[in-house]
């Protein structure tokens, strides 16, 4: 057998000879290991991982305890089909229904979120006997074509595949930063709820199957809806009988500082689906609701199963990952370093004009870069310079690729994609002085990036 490379460049032109890759999978750097906060390359080059693998490893990088349960599992039995449940499967049900509020009991556990909110889909329109369904523009939920058919972003996710699944209607986003419905006005006027309310009522049936949404829209640029248009937007579910799904892949067990994100804005969705944090590492999802949504859809024949639905091996590492979550106090730990990391990102909000807002819930927080704080024009050639500069001091933030086209579509993709937000998710378990450490970095490179690419915009008139 030849030698294998050593270096990360000769691994990627090795992947480029074997691997089916997307023109966004191109960091340079190609993880070997990885403890806690910390990963290292294969030239052993340390980073900090500022993104938890991918929203994944909620706990860090091989948490001891967490690779134990892994290990004793996989000696155990590893993977049993879909005729049987399995006592894990079983006791992490039972687990989730005693941390999410009620009426939240029953559980279906498969591997990614794509399949979560697929199942979660079928799952609504077998209830409820209704096809139609309402999203978020803006919002993401997976790449599967059900899932890819409620994500409401366009551009390269939609050009070239084709007709969606029929049956979504998009609604606005509540992005008060950029509100096209309150943008002259000090405050929120939930203008978009209205526009929400405004397209149920003509672009659908007037009664869908069920909304879904992120109740932190974190691929969208870690956008947080208020409480108020949360509650608005139940409101009008729940006079047309419409189902409220929320999508909790990247927030879900801890992360936002409450078990939940949702738990934010005072209600309880009916259907909840989750990912990522859930598994700690593995493939691991679930689409949890009430018994008796769960138990009237399978009454109407509503049949959810996969090869590797409740597989021992990904459920008793699930539950693991959960049972140190809770036992280590980290939903707390979520809140406070959360609220310590947000302080000192104001604090850059208030002394930089190249920062036009920070925002988030947790630790899963986010930086918007503008031009300047006046036009607010984002500012990509700034979030890239930024990204880049982590890069090369040992800071890993996901790399926004220098515009290569500058044309207004793909200007438009890039700030649907939120690509002019920094977003910061490190694992759960960080601390103060770890935070100290990462924003040496974030600033240094936000102060490049200002000088070379912040302006003065022009006084009013």
């Amino acid at each position: 057998m030849a030698s294998l490379p050593t270096t990360n460049a000769g691994w990627l032109e090795l992947g480029n000879q074997y691997l089916l890759r997307h023109p966004m999978r191109t960091a340079p750097l190609v993880p070997e290991r990885g403890d806690g906060l910390y990963m290292w390359d294969v030239e052993g080059r340390r980073f900090i991982d500022f993104q938890s693998g991918q929203l994944c490893v909620t706990l860090g990088h091989s948490h001891p305890e967490y690779v134990k349960a892994l290990c004793d599992q996989a000696h155990k039995i590893i993977q049993v089909g879909t005729t049987f449940i399995a006592p894990s499967e079983v006791l992490l049900a039972k687990k989730m229904a005693e941390i999410a509020p009620d009426p939240l009991q029953k559980s279906f556990f498969a591997c990614t979120g794509s399949e979560s909110n697929e199942m979660a889909l079928r799952l609504v329109r077998k209830y409820t006997d209704r096809f139609e369904v309402i999203a978020l523009m803006r919002g993401y939920h997976g790449q599967s074509y059900g899932s890819a058919s409620i994500t409401g972003r366009g551009g390269m996710l939609r050009e070239g595949y084709g007709p969606m699944p029929t049956g979504a209607s998009f609604i606005p986003t509540p992005y008060e930063y950029r509100c096209q419905f309150c943008r002259d006005e000090a405050c929120c006027n939930l203008g978009c709820a209205d526009a929400a309310e405004n397209v149920i009522d003509s672009s659908t049936s007037g009664r869908p199957a069920a909304f879904f949404f992120e109740p932190l829209m974190s691929a969208a640029g870690q956008i947080v809806p208020s409480k108020e248009w949360i509650q608005r937007i139940v409101e009008i579910c729940r006079e047309r009988d419409i189902l409220t799904v929320a999508d909790e892949a990247l927030t879900c067990f801890g992360r936002t500082g409450k078990w939940f994100a949702f738990e934010h804005f005072d209600f309880v969705p009916d259907i909840v689906t989750c990912s990522k944090g859930l598994g700690g590492a593995v493939p691991l999802c679930a689409v949890m609701t009430s018994a008796e949504i769960a138990d009237a859809a399978v009454a109407k024949g509503f049949m959810p199963f996969s090869s590797h639905a409740g597989d021992p091996l990904l459920c008793e590492t699930g539950l693991a990952n959960i049972e140190i979550v809770d036992r280590e106090n980290l939903v707390e730990n979520a809140r406070v370093v959360g609220n310590y990391f947000m302080d000192r990102l104001k604090v850059l909000e208030d002394e930089l004009e190249i920062v036009g807002e920070a925002r988030g819930l947790g630790l899963c927080l986010g930086l918007e870069l503008v031009t300047d704080k006046r036009s607010r024009t984002p500012n990509f050639e700034g979030a890239a310079m930024v990204t880049e500069y982590c890069y090369e001091n040992g800071l890993w933030l996901p790399i926004v690729p220098r515009m290569q086209n500058k044309d207004p579509l793909s200007l438009r993709f890039m700030e649907l994609s939120g690509s002019q937000v920094l977003r910061f998710m490190p694992p759960i378990t960080i601390t103060e002085a770890q935070i100290d450490e990462s924003l040496e970095i974030i600033e240094a490179g936000l102060r490049i990036a200002e000088e070379r690419t912040a302006r003065v915009a022009p006084a009013a008139v």
